[in-house]
């Protein structure tokens, strides 16, 4: 299957720009008293896989991205932790077995931007889920998402790149196609010397669904998933359509 978003250009960089952590406790918590693996999808290079594992949690992290995989096994074996680490599209999932807690965060189900691709993806975690099980999704609120996807290019950050003399400078430019429901945003990474001298460019180009509530409720249902309970931020806020960051969806396989 075809990739959106080539991240394997930037994963040696990812983890000095990613740095958001905010949804960590809330995954924590979703995963309190869950005994079995907990199957983590999209990964990329452990921005939570890592913090879950070191709360206790075992852990299966699937990416569709090589170079990501390559940075989680390095960071595990830097931190001396192990988890199951498998490259596999969740289109197409096949684990072989089933899990009591599946997790889809970082919204990054609307990097898949085909509803009928989103179809697959949906329908490959509902047969990986065990007999009560749960799949939490998190995606973006259009009515905040998309007035931030305006054509500006704004300067994300400047950061030390660990291990080198070395800044990381990103810049991103989103726009939205509304005839489309489509996110489109160029990422420019900048590295600089101690002197502030450009010595290396590099540029990601994302594209992303901007999916709203009973758009996905009906994918949802679809794919044989109903929900169980819907928060409109990390701290378990209600939704509020106009207000809230996130949608975070916790769906069971339906009757």
């Amino acid at each position: 299957m075809d990739k959106n978003i080539d991240f394997g250009t930037v994963a040696d960089l990812y983890d000095v720009y990613v740095q958001w952590d905010v949804d960590v406790p809330f995954f924590r918590g979703l995963c309190e008293g869950v005994a079995g693996e907990v199957l983590e999808l999209m990964c990329g290079t452990g921005r939570l896989s890592l913090p879950l594992l070191q709360s206790g949690v075992r852990l299966c992290c699937v990416d569709y991205s090589a170079e990501m995989l390559d940075v989680l096994r390095r960071r595990l074996g830097e931190e001396g932790l192990e988890a199951e680490v498998c490259e596999q599209d969740v289109r197409a999932l096949d684990l072989g077995r089933a899990f009591e807690l599946l997790l889809l965060p970082f919204h990054s189900l609307s990097e898949i931007l085909a509803a009928e691709d989103r179809a697959l993806a949906l329908a490959s975690l509902r047969r990986h889920l065990a007999p009560g099980g749960r799949l939490v999704v998190t995606l973006h609120n259009p009515a905040v998402q998309v007035p931030r996807l305006d054509g500006e290019r704004r300067k994300i950050c400047d950061r030390p790149i660990p291990g080198k003399e070395a800044t990381l400078r990103v810049w991103s430019t989103a726009r939205y196609r509304s005839e489309q429901g489509i996110g489109e945003a160029v990422q420019e990474y900048e590295v600089l010397d101690t002197e502030g001298r450009l010595v290396e460019t590099r540029e990601l180009r994302l594209r992303f669904a901007v999916i709203g509530r009973e758009a996905f409720e009906r994918e949802a249902a679809a794919a044989g998933l109903r929900v169980r309970r819907f928060w409109g931020d990390y701290a378990g806020g209600a939704f509020d359509p106009e207000r809230s960051p996130a949608q975070i969806w916790e769906l069971e396989a339906g009757g």
